[in-house]
C-alpha cells in the first residue's frame, strides 16, 4: 500500500508544480506579506510613517505560512517575519546588511543586560512598546561611526546566548538519555 501512496503523492506534487505553483504560491505569499504589512501599519505607526518599506523585485516563497516584511529606518533595516504563531524581529545595519541580530539581542546589548533578562516578544504591540522609546537611539547605535563599538557589545550578548543554548541542550539531553 505504501508504494502506491508514495507514487500518488509524487504525481500530485508534479501536477501542483506544473499547473499551480508558478502562480498560486507567489499569490499566497504576497497576500501573507500584505497582511503582515497591514498589521505593522496598525501596530507600529511610528515606524511605518517614517520608515521606508523595502520592495522585493521578485516575491520569495517562504515555507509553511510565513510572511516577511523589510523596513529601512535611517541606519537600520528591520525584518519582521511571522508564521506558525511566532513573531521574529531582526535588525541589520544598513552598512552591513548580512549582519543580522534578533531584537532581543540588540535590546540586551543596548540596555547592557543579560540575554536571559530580556522578555520574549510575542506580538507587534510588545515590539511597539519596546521600540518606540529606543528607535532614535538604535538608529544612532547602528550608524557608521558607532556601529563598530556597538558590534562588540552585540557579540558579547550573542556569546551569552550561545552559552545559554548549550546549557539548555545539555539539560534536555540529560533528561532524555540519562
Amino acid at each position: 500500500m505504501w508504494p502506491l501512496f508514495a507514487g500518488f503523492s509524487f504525481f500530485l506534487k508534479i501536477i501542483h508544480k506544473i499547473f499551480f505553483a508558478w502562480w498560486l504560491d507567489s499569490l499566497l505569499q504576497r497576500r501573507a506579506n500584505k497582511a503582515l504589512w497591514d498589521d505593522i501599519q496598525t501596530n507600529l505607526h511610528f515606524l511605518y510613517t517614517t520608515g521606508e518599506p523595502v520592495r522585493e523585485e521578485r516575491t520569495r516563497i517562504l515555507p509553511f505560512d510565513y510572511a516577511s516584511v523589510y523596513i529601512d529606518f535611517g541606519n537600520v533595516r528591520f525584518c519582521f517575519a511571522r508564521g506558525r504563531d511566532e513573531l521574529s524581529v531582526s535588525l541589520s545595519p544598513r552598512i552591513a546588511l548580512k549582519e543580522t541580530y534578533e531584537l532581543s539581542v540588540v535590546i540586551a546589548a543596548f540596555d547592557l543586560k543579560d540575554i536571559a533578562d530580556v522578555a520574549p516578544l510575542n506580538s507587534l504591540a510588545e515590539v511597539n512598546d519596546l521600540l518606540q522609546t529606543r528607535l532614535h537611539d538604535l538608529n544612532r547605535a547602528f550608524s557608521e561611526s558607532q556601529y563598530p563599538e556597538f558590534k562588540t557589545r552585540l557579540m558579547k550578548v550573542k556569546e551569552g546566548e550561545r552559552i545559554l543554548t548549550r546549557q539548555a541542550e545539555w539539560e534536555l539531553n540529560k533528561r532524555l538519555y540519562c
